[in-house]
């Protein structure tokens, strides 16, 4: 894996492994896991059928997984987005954002490929 290309993702690739006490190739590993989590697909699907509570859930679901794997440019730009969306907050924000959200979310992933 390419650590500068990750960092310039917004992948803190140091705290990453640090969470695993150091252990770069598990952190590497999870890294390689999340390429086949489901929780965006999901998410985008729940978007576009306007299932906003279900969007809800798997946009906080991936900003846990996100959080944990120290993704931190995504992991800002779900923390406000899942704001909007709990409790149906502000929907209308929410549709307007998702395309943010989206975008950070394909360069994380090009990243890590």
């Amino acid at each position: 894996m390419n650590k500068d290309k990750l960092m310039d993702a917004g992948i803190d690739y140091d705290d990453g492994v640090e969470r695993l006490m150091g252990n770069a190739e598990m952190y590497e590993s999870f890294l390689q896991m999340f390429l086949k989590d489901d929780s965006f697909a999901a998410l985008e699907k729940a978007m576009k059928e306007k299932d906003y509570q279900k969007a809800f859930v798997e946009a906080h679901t991936l900003k846990g997984v996100v959080g944990n794997l120290s993704m931190k440019k995504l992991y800002d730009e779900l923390v406000p987005f899942v704001d909007m969306l709990r409790n149906g907050a502000d929907i209308a924000a929410a549709v307007e954002f998702f395309p943010s959200v989206e975008k950070v979310y394909t360069e994380t992933m090009a990243a890590i490929q």
